[in-house]
């Protein structure tokens, strides 16, 4: 059970460092651009922004695993967005620790140049 404990410890810890990070990424960026609502992201598959590693080099070997969902402003809780200013092109998302998604946390985006539904 303590080594459950510390895991969720770990990946708490650095879930808004490698949120941040995602937004910062210029691969991520358009990874997130490209979410649908409700579609999800995980790190398994998707592995890690390009300075994670370098920034918090102590991750390596933690095993890390993280998940992150684009979803709709409805089903951030108040608490989290209330102070957020938002317009049509604001999209917004859930990072969480694969293992714990009750950990979550949410963040609002406004992309630069507006361009993320021109296709489609």
């Amino acid at each position: 059970m303590s080594n459950r404990r510390i895991t969720k410890k770990f990946h708490s810890r650095y879930l808004a460092d490698f949120f941040v990070e995602c937004s910062q990424d210029p691969e991520w960026e358009k990874k997130l651009r490209e979410l649908k609502i409700e579609d999800k992201l995980n790190t398994v598959e998707a592995g890690f922004p390009a300075d994670f590693a370098e920034i918090f080099p102590e991750t390596q070997g933690l095993n890390l695993q993280y998940c992150i969902e684009r979803i709709t402003l409805v089903d951030v809780p108040r608490a989290a967005s209330c102070w957020w200013p938002t317009d049509e092109n604001t999209h917004f998302y859930m990072a969480y620790p694969a293992e714990f998604p009750q950990s979550s946390i949410y963040m609002a985006i406004d992309f630069p140049d507006g361009h993320e539904n021109c296709c489609g």
